[in-house]
């Protein structure tokens, strides 16, 4: 007859440990997931702006701005990639005119940019500046510590210094994330609807006219 055993015991809830892990994988479930994540995350595409816009008091370039990229933000770390960000060649300046070609198509002689991770209720995370390539290319990866409490993080992508953002030239598509536009409004990629969508909604600022 077998009887109880102390090292017995152990050895069996060992081995009901295993076939669990082991029947909970095979069925799409990894075990560790079970435990509470204490970690949260965005993600989204990156838009460009369009003048006489200020957004969580950081106003537009006096140029409109397109770019392809993306981001992602979890609660201690930000990383986000883009492209072309450049002055479009057809479009109109904070002042109403129209795009002078000597800056069409260019950075304007830009070469860094900070992201503001800016806030409804808490003090904005701002980035190192990165390289900011001649075709407009950049990448962000750095680790942050999000404001305890923060809520509706907004990604502001400009000059400046890990200090202040000078103007913001892309950002989060705030209008989707928080219900400010519809999806016939706001569009996908760096488009002119989701630019006439920015400024409708957020109304324009007493820009100065300073940056592009």
């Amino acid at each position: 007859m077998w009887r109880s055993n102390p090292k017995n015991n152990v050895a069996l809830m060992t081995l009901i440990a295993v076939i669990t892990a082991v029947t909970l994988t095979a069925d799409g479930f990894a075990f560790a997931a079970m435990k509470p994540s204490s970690t949260w995350s965005m993600q989204g595409k990156l838009f460009g702006n369009i003048p006489n816009v200020t957004v969580r008091n950081v106003q537009a370039g006096g140029a409109p701005w397109v770019v392809q990229g993306s981001y992602r933000l979890t609660s201690n770390h930000f990383y986000a990639t883009g492209k072309w960000l450049v002055v479009p060649k057809q479009g109109y300046m904070q002042n109403g005119m129209m795009i002078p070609k000597a800056i069409a198509g260019t950075t304007v002689g830009v070469k860094s940019v900070v992201a503001a991770i800016t806030f409804a209720n808490a003090k904005s995370v701002i980035t190192a500046p990165v390289m900011l390539s001649k075709n407009g290319d950049f990448t962000f990866n750095t680790s942050m510590m999000m404001p305890k409490g923060a809520a509706d993080p907004v990604i502001l992508i400009g000059p400046g210094t890990q200090k202040a953002i000078k103007v913001w030239f892309a950002s989060s598509n705030f209008l989707m994330d928080y219900g400010m536009a519809n999806n016939q409004s706001v569009g996908m990629g760096a488009s002119s609807s989701m630019n006439n969508a920015m400024g409708s909604s957020m109304g324009g600022s007493s820009s100065s006219g300073n940056g592009y």
